[in-house]
């Protein structure tokens, strides 16, 4: 924990890891479908010292923005 944490609270900002899209056809050969591998996965992070929030609470990711 930083020594401005400390002294001032973390500063939150919304974070998350960006899951590769492919584009793939469907079964008619005529459009494409964006597939992902994974489901994007959201948290919040201290902007100071890089404390990350796995789990925020709905009241922590209010006053984060």
């Amino acid at each position: 924990m930083n020594f401005f944490c400390k002294l001032f609270g973390h500063t939150w900002t919304h974070r998350t890891d960006n899951p590769r899209i492919a584009w793939n056809t469907t079964k008619n050969l005529s459009e494409l479908a964006a597939t992902s591998e994974r489901e994007a996965k959201f948290w919040l992070e201290c902007q100071r010292c890089g404390d990350k929030n796995e789990n925020p609470s709905r009241d922590q990711v209010k006053s984060a923005i």
